[in-house]
């Protein structure tokens, strides 16, 4: 009633300051149209100036987030930088418009819109180098940016504009008002004291309504937007929402109250609550919402509710309800839940887990954040931790106290790949080392999304002992197969040398013959040891990057002529392939072994194919070899469509002097001696084969892209090996022989020598004499002090001593390192071509 009598009066009062302005209007038409005209120019320069202030602050907010994005790296500093971009813009756009009819303040405009553009760029280029950063850390390049001073000369810049525009706009605004003041005087004195109340009251009735229409407008807006808001969260909440008196009259229904009784949200408005509880439960009911009611709680729980369907189905429910007041109205509102379903998983949950603890392995469930979810009676005989010690444990804590990574890359990667295996040792919680094989897989909820990890762990520790005996066994008769080859091999050599030696010191005619003998049987069982040492993956050759495509190619043209021509040959080489580091010959030894064999298991012709390509060996294939790591490779396959190889022998198929050859037809060497070459470049061989159907090996070559480059081992030359000029040579070897023909074959080339036969006696002797040595001979593997610790010694007598390592096992490399300062490498047995040569070139260098 209050705002009728007053929108009433508010008319009147509107009515009479009407009649009482047009009364007085046409005489003070021209001079209230000239102030108001300079009311709006002074308006418009109150307009200017704001703007002006307005568009700095835009800067300054372009500023501010560049800098606290160049200080922290988070992209949500930006946003401050990014609303001043946007209103600078619009900015422009205003004083544009505002100043259209001033050049002086639209070439103001110019130039600051010109700094402005300049500011921009600067910041924006920070930005950009911030963001390429390699890492949290601000690049000098920003830095040195930020120190030039640049943005801020700029800015100072922009500030002056800003000030002329502002100054000039003053001088502007002081002028309008004085003609203000002047227009208003005139008008004050013209208009009569009636005049001025109808308009105050005009004025003072136009502010009124139209305060009082944006106060209703906007309380009617947040009215509709809070109900509608409250209604929206109410309709999609997945638990029934009621709201009743306290006669248990409904007066409001969620969709999934609703759908929980089985009717429409409207038709139950006005019903009792009671229809929806049983009968047997009603009376029980409205005594327990009565009782409620009179206490002071303001919410009331419970677990054990039923409600009832309209069909008559009676289901499980539990909720609250809470004391309600809207306005003077009171009420209260149910929240309920259908706990029906859930209460059948439970009781599947139980008869799962009764069947999971049956299962003698470990299983287990982990959630994404690894918190242990399920634990059979497995886990407990394998672990020893009860589900008490375990449900709602970190899985990674638990089980890999000490090895974290390991259970990390394992959750990585099922995540990735939706499954994972691996092998590993863990201690249980009575400190015993067992192995196991845990198997991984996914779980995902009904949409798809991962929610937990399956996890299987088997123990085989049982299994790995026995599989360990085995591999023991085979290896022990692998080894009394090699001891007798190696006897009867070494016995073959050795035989004419002693009888050429002997013939030799008896005085024999054929001097020369029997030298030759010596020598050729020397360089024979030299070979022997080569082969022996690849085998074993002691020897180390000459490694270089190797293109294989150019290996294939010569191979394609040398077994075009070799193999009958009932072998359909067929070599797939490949337009790009990584290059690796190996020697060239023994890697064409190994595909010649190979294409061999498979020449011989095709007596009536076939098939051999010879593919190479890129391989990637991921980390699952690398863990079930010894000698394989994980990254890129180069695959070569050999397959062929011959015999294939029996199964009760292809495990034996790389042992030394182990063949399924006719006698004089092979040495059991070829595959021992293949492995070992692979291996020696950090490679490894497989091969499947099927009786009848063929055979397939795999060589498996790291790229040059995972492995470095060897020390090069000696090059033998083939010209006259050059002698000396009278350089002093330490000769250090336990092996009297090697010392007295090494120091006569090097006097014999005018060099000087002294020898030691110990690694403590060349210390001694480098001490007293180590000004004259010029080079030192020295071998590797020495009883006592061995080769390692000689050299060692002597680098801290004179770090700049030349020293040619030589042995008869070992390469530069594989002794953790600390061969990679040596000079050169003499494998043993060498001879005096390359003993001088090598020590030409060293001292040469």
């Amino acid at each position: 009633m209050s705002r009728t009598k007053r929108n009433y009066w508010l008319t009147l009062a509107i009515i009479a300051s009407f009649i009482a302005v047009a009364v007085f209007g046409i005489v003070t038409f021209r001079n209230t149209f000239a102030v108001r005209e300079v009311e709006q120019r002074i308006a418009k320069s109150h307009a200017v100036r704001e703007a002006t202030h307005q568009l700095l602050s835009s800067v300054k907010d372009m500023q501010t987030g560049q800098r606290g994005y160049l200080l922290t790296g988070n992209p949500i500093y930006l946003e401050p930088y990014r609303i001043g971009v946007e209103q600078i813009q619009a900015g422009f756009a205003r004083l544009r418009d505002l100043t259209a009819d001033n050049p002086i303040q639209l070439k103001h405009l110019d130039e600051m819109q010109q700094l402005v553009e300049e500011k921009h760029e600067y910041l924006a280029h920070t930005i950009q180098l911030r963001s390429e950063a390699p890492n949290e850390s601000i690049g000098d390049q920003v830095i040195e940016i930020v120190k030039s001073g640049e943005g801020e000369g700029t800015m100072e810049k922009l500030r002056d504009v800003a000030k002329q525009i502002l100054t000039h706009e003053g001088e502007l605004l002081q002028q309008r008002e004085a003609a203000s003041e002047h227009d208003a005087e005139v008008s004050r004195t013209a208009i009569m004291a009636g005049h001025a109340i109808a308009l105050g009251l005009i004025v003072i009735a136009g502010f009124v309504a139209h305060v009082d229409r944006k106060k209703r407008d906007s309380a009617e807006t947040r009215l509709d937007a809070k109900q509608s808001e409250l209604a929206a969260v109410i309709n999609s909440a997945n638990d029934g929402i009621i709201a009743f008196n306290r006669d248990l009259g409904i007066r409001l229904t969620n969709p999934a109250a609703a759908a929980m009784w089985g009717i429409d949200s409207a038709t139950s408005v006005g019903q009792s609550l009671l229809n929806f509880v049983p009968h047997q439960r009603r009376e029980a009911f409205r005594h327990r919402v009565q009782d409620f009611l009179e206490s002071s709680e303001a919410s009331m729980p419970f677990t054990d509710g039923v409600g009832l369907r309209s069909n008559g189905e009676e289901f499980p429910c539990q909720g609250e309800i809470t004391k309600t007041r809207s306005g003077e109205e009171d009420f209260l509102t149910l929240i309920l839940a259908d706990v029906s379903q859930s209460r059948d998983l439970n009781a599947k949950l139980r008869q799962h887990t009764l069947i999971l603890d049956q299962v003698r392995d470990a299983v287990l469930v982990c959630d994404k954040d690894d918190q242990i979810l399920s634990w059979n009676e497995g886990a407990h005989r394998l672990y020893g931790l009860s589900k008490s010690e375990a449900l709602g444990k970190n899985a990674a804590q638990l089980l890999f106290p000490d090895d974290r990574p390991l259970w990390d890359a394992g959750r990585d990667a099922t995540l990735a790949a939706g499954d994972y295996s691996a092998e590993f040792t863990q201690r249980t919680a009575d400190g015993r080392q067992r192995i196991v094989e845990q198997r991984r897989s996914l779980l995902r909820n009904e949409q798809g999304e991962p929610t937990a990890q399956l996890i299987l762990s088997i123990d085989v520790s049982d299994r790995k002992r026995e599989e360990a005996k085995e591999r023991r066994s085979q290896r022990l008769e692998s080894i009394g197969t090699l001891a007798g080859g190696v006897a009867h091999d070494l016995n073959n050599v050795l035989t004419p040398i002693l009888m050429s030696g002997k013939l030799l010191k008896q005085g024999s005619p054929n001097a020369s013959r029997l030298h030759d003998t010596i020598v050729t049987s020397a360089q024979r069982g030299a070979q022997m040891i080569q082969k022996l040492l690849a085998f074993a993956g002691g020897d180390q050759s000459q490694s270089e990057e190797v293109d294989l495509r150019e290996i294939l190619s010569e191979l394609e043209e040398i077994l075009s002529h070799t193999l009958q021509k009932t072998i359909d040959l067929q070599i797939s080489i490949p337009d790009k392939l990584d290059l690796i580091h190996a020697d060239s010959t023994e890697l064409s030894q190994v595909l010649m072994n190979l294409a061999i064999n498979a020449r011989d298991a095709m007596p009536g012709g076939g098939r051999l194919d010879i593919q190479v390509e890129n391989f990637y060996v991921d980390p699952s294939r690398a863990s079930h070899s010894d000698n394989l790591n994980a990254g890129p490779h180069v695959l070569l396959t050999v397959a062929d469509s011959g015999e294939g190889i029996p199964n009760e022998v292809i495990e034996r198929i790389f042992d030394p002097f182990f063949t399924t050859k006719a006698q004089g037809k092979g040495t059991g060497l070829g595959l021992a001696t293949t492995l070992g070459i692979v291996r020696s470049f950090g490679g490894d061989v497989t091969v499947y084969s099927e009786p009848l159907a063929g055979t397939i090996f795999s060589v498996y070559l790291p790229s040059s892209k995972l492995t470095q480059p060897k020390v090069p081992a000696a090059r033998v030359e083939n010209h006259q090996p050059p002698r000396g000029n009278g350089e002093l040579i330490l000769i250090v070897d336990d092996e009297s022989l090697i010392v007295e023909t090494s120091c006569e074959t090097l006097q014999s080339n005018r060099y000087r020598t002294v020898a030691a036969r110990s690694g403590a006696e060349a210390v001694a002797v480098f001490q007293s004499r180590g000004d004259e040595i010029d080079c030192v001979l020295l071998d590797m593997m020495m009883p006592g002090m061995d080769g390692l610790d000689t050299k060692d010694a002597l680098r801290e007598l004179n770090p700049n001593v030349r020293v040619i390592a030589s042995s008869g096992l070992r390469r530069p490399g594989s002794s953790g390192g600390r061969l990679v300062d040596v000079d050169g490498f003499l494998p043993k047995p060498y001879t005096d071509e390359q003993l001088l040569n090598m020590l030409r070139n060293v001292l040469d260098a």
